[in-house]
């Protein structure tokens, strides 16, 4: 069974740090805000010979953007068009897309922005796969959709199933059509790139924020509207004296008893997990990688490595 990611990730002023290759490019300073925003990378990503640099470096801008409460319409649509191409890749890779489908909430703006950015990206194999998938997601109409994304991914799931049949196809195109190596190419011929150093990136990002008139009122609303475990993170990290830095991903393939945490079996994978009862959840903070486990009415912070007990709270 595969395994269920988040979405990984990972996680800027004016004029300061241009290092572009050849003339500076500085289209969109006087756009922040807005979907004519520039995209933003940093000059070691930039200039890296590996794709996946710069790829990952637009993913930590646009994390940070909406670490600050930026909605996506403040943001750069080009880039937000690479962050949700590479999404799709990075679902589809961990999980196949009916794990993109459920994960993603099938939200209809991501789905626009993965279609022009394979479009754009000159990516014709991939498009047409992702449009053979849209289209078994639209024939499942709202109410088999809404039912599919409520139900419980990882047990039996007969639409799940379903909505796998093009990853064979998806995965043989790793070689002839490289989203990573597309992605990359895309980015760097936008016109409205800018290329910073990291301390520039981050008063860019600091700028977008500061320009927000209602930001406090936003940050208020983002905590009342949390999902349970987040605010369990929350208050674990509080307990254990930590900073929260970000969630990475959601684990459904462990098991916790209250004492251990294991990895379940395939056969109990195949049962639909018998005695599972909630998703165990990855987190940064500014003392490494953590997860949060819940059993009997009570959630514990562990750290990843040593798997030992950090903090342990009530969780009603």
């Amino acid at each position: 069974m595969k395994k269920a990611g988040g979405l990984v990730g990972r996680l800027a002023t004016s004029m300061l740090g241009l290092f572009g290759a050849g003339p500076a490019r500085t289209g969109g300073e006087d756009k922040i805000l807005s979907p004519d925003d520039a995209i933003m990378v940093s000059d070691m990503d930039f200039k890296s010979a590996d794709p996946e640099d710069i790829v990952q470096s637009n993913i930590y801008v646009v994390n940070a953007l909406l670490g600050e409460y930026l909605r996506s319409k403040e943001i750069s649509q080009a880039a937000l068009t690479s962050y949700y191409v590479d999404y799709y890749l990075t679902q589809v890779n961990n999980g196949g897309f009916s794990q993109f489908v459920f994960n993603s909430n099938w939200q209809r703006e991501t789905v626009a922005l993965i279609r022009q950015g394979l479009r754009d990206m000159r990516a014709p194999r991939h498009l047409a796969l992702f449009e053979e998938g849209v289209a078994s997601v639209e024939a499942l109409g709202d109410a088999g959709l809404a039912a599919y994304l409520s139900s419980d991914y990882s047990g039996e799931n007969a639409v799940r199933d379903s909505l796998e049949a093009t990853d064979g196809r998806f995965f043989a195109l790793e070689e002839s059509e490289d989203l990573v190596k597309l992605n990359a190419r895309w980015l760097k011929r936008q016109p409205n790139l800018r290329v910073l150093s990291e301390e520039a990136l981050r008063k860019e990002v600091e700028r977008r924020a500061a320009a927000l008139p209602d930001r406090a009122a936003r940050a208020q609303a983002a905590l009342d509207d949390e999902p349970r475990y987040m605010k369990l993170i929350r208050a674990l990290c509080a307990e254990a004296g930590q900073t929260l830095q970000r969630v990475t991903a959601g684990d459904r393939t462990e098991i916790y008893d209250g004492k251990t945490i294991r990895r379940l079996s395939d056969e109990e994978l195949q049962a639909g997990k018998p005695g599972r009862a909630e998703i165990i959840w990855y987190f940064v903070t500014d003392k490494g990688v953590h997860l949060i486990a819940e059993a009997g009415g009570r959630a514990a912070m562990f750290d990843n490595a040593a798997r030992t007990k950090i903090a342990e709270i009530d969780a009603p």
